[in-house]
């Protein structure tokens, strides 16, 4: 079954808000639904690069422009290539990928799929928008869905329900007290989400 796993992305700027001192909100985000039955009872994981190579071919991005670590090293294929289920058979002898993903193996794809979503944000704000530029233009309800819906299709390939639309319009609510950047938050936040899904995840 393609399902959808949760994302706290509110909770990210919840934690800076308590670190701050301020009072930790309620934040519930959420998650994506089930989509539809799968036909096969067993999913595989696609590897960073492949998952990597969707993920750039939706945000109309070049590969090297999703992640780089410290500047410098590409999320995907250096820094965290192994995590992400690929190989390095030529400096750490490993030719297959691991039997069983690491426990780190979320917190990268988040990683780059904040990046990747930013970096899409901002490129809208500067030429000609692909995702992002209905909200950039005015944050109403109308625009957030017509965000949400080429965010499904794009980073999905099918069409968006209503279940879906509803839950990423429930990351803007859940988002709107503790947020300084609003519109960027939730951009961002929603396109994470989907980015990061089991359904975008898994063949």
């Amino acid at each position: 079954m393609l399902h959808s796993k949760t994302l706290l992305w509110g909770l990210v700027l919840a934690l800076g808000a308590a670190c701050s001192g301020e009072s930790e909100p309620d934040v519930k985000v959420t998650p994506l639904p089930d989509a539809a039955a799968s036909r096969v009872e067993r999913v595989l994981p696609k590897s960073g690069e492949v998952w990597g190579r969707d993920l750039a071919a939706a945000l109309a991005l070049d590969e090297f422009e999703l992640c780089r670590e410290l500047g410098t090293e590409d999320c995907i294929r250096e820094a965290h290539r192994i995590t992400m289920g690929g190989m390095e058979p030529e400096r750490l002898g490993i030719d297959e990928p691991l039997e069983n993903a690491l426990v780190s193996a979320p917190i990268a794809f988040e990683r780059v799929a904040i990046s990747a979503c930013g970096v899409r944000y901002d490129r809208d704000g500067e030429g000609t928008p692909v995702l992002f530029g209905a909200v950039r233009s005015s944050d109403t309800l109308q625009a957030r869905q017509e965000v949400s819906e080429n965010l499904v299709r794009r980073l999905l390939a099918r069409q968006p329900t209503q279940v879906d639309l509803d839950a990423l319009e429930g990351l803007h609510g859940a988002l709107s007290p503790i947020s300084d950047d609003l519109v960027r938050d939730w951009s961002v936040g929603a396109c994470v989400v989907v980015a990061t899904s089991t359904e975008a995840l898994f063949y």
